[in-house]
């Protein structure tokens, strides 16, 4: 099955294009202005992947006051073209910056919703557009990450707070937002990229919300203190929380659905991004 991508954030994106091959589909910005592009490139496509959590625009910051616009403006198109063609499943693929309004409780797929930032109103704007206008003949899933980890496929710094932290215990010491007794949740690139692809592989009966990750809600201090121990440095606490996702995540849902478990475990992501810091300094 032949698979768009579109809204390409330079990382899923990249992952998600290698597992598919032959079968993937890039959709640029670009083709989104002209709509008989934009029909011909989902031609023969059973899926459009839409990568709806990041600015539209590389520059544009998340609260850059036309990010909503421009998503606003996406949505309706992507929501169009959807109809137009019988049988495509529609993923979009979010962030949980777009967040629960009780913290204390852990995501789900029927987590009430408030958006933190204009890309995450962009963002819940796109997936309520979407979502209305489902059919059986037009199904769509929206899959909300937590915290993503991974090593780029590029070069570059490694992608998630784990990495971070590896990378600042080398100098000897780890900024801790907050008090440190904030819960972390995550996810491995490699599982997200399988979860997607078995998602465009299994398509709802009509419509679906997930939350993405591996459901260990771990204490950001304690797991700052497991890197700083591997490399005698020290925490040191009340950082500035700037942009940060919080809260544990029930993936007990999309497990069951799909029967899948994620296959990277928290000490593997850990001891991926030590690995890569010692590899890749500042």
């Amino acid at each position: 099955m032949r698979v768009g991508i579109s809204g390409d954030d330079g990382f899923i994106s990249t992952y998600l294009i290698d597992a598919l091959g032959s079968d993937a589909v890039v959709i640029d910005d670009d083709v989104f202005e002209n709509e008989k592009m934009l029909d011909a490139a989902l031609a023969g496509c059973g899926c459009l992947v839409h990568l709806n959590g990041h600015a539209p625009k590389a520059e544009m910051d998340r609260n850059d006051p036309e990010v909503v616009a421009i998503m606003r403006s996406r949505a309706l198109k992507i929501a169009n073209a959807k109809n137009r063609h019988q049988g495509l499943h529609l993923i979009l693929i979010g962030s949980l910056r777009v967040h629960a309004d009780n913290l204390f409780d852990p995501f789900t797929g029927d987590s009430t919703l408030a958006p933190r930032d204009a890309a995450a109103e962009g963002q819940l704007w796109t997936e309520e557009r979407c979502l209305e206008h489902a059919k059986d003949s037009h199904p769509v899933s929206v899959l909300r990450v937590s915290n993503l980890h991974g090593t780029p496929p590029g070069g570059g710094q490694g992608r998630g707070f784990l990495h971070e932290f590896a990378r600042q215990a080398m100098t000897g010491w780890i900024a801790v937002q907050g008090s440190g007794e904030d819960i972390k949740d995550l996810i491995h690139i490699s599982d997200l990229i399988s979860v997607i692809i078995e998602v465009a592989k299994n398509p709802p009966p009509t419509r679906e919300a997930h939350a993405i990750g591996i459901g260990c809600g771990a204490n950001i201090a304690q797991l700052a203190q497991s890197i700083a121990q591997q490399n005698g440095a020290d925490l040191q606490l009340f950082a500035k929380e700037v942009d940060e996702l919080w809260g544990p995540v029930d993936p007990r849902e999309i497990m069951c659905r799909l029967e899948w478990s994620p296959q990277v475990g928290l000490e593997e992501i850990m001891t991926e991004a030590v690995a890569y810091a010692v590899d890749n300094p500042y």
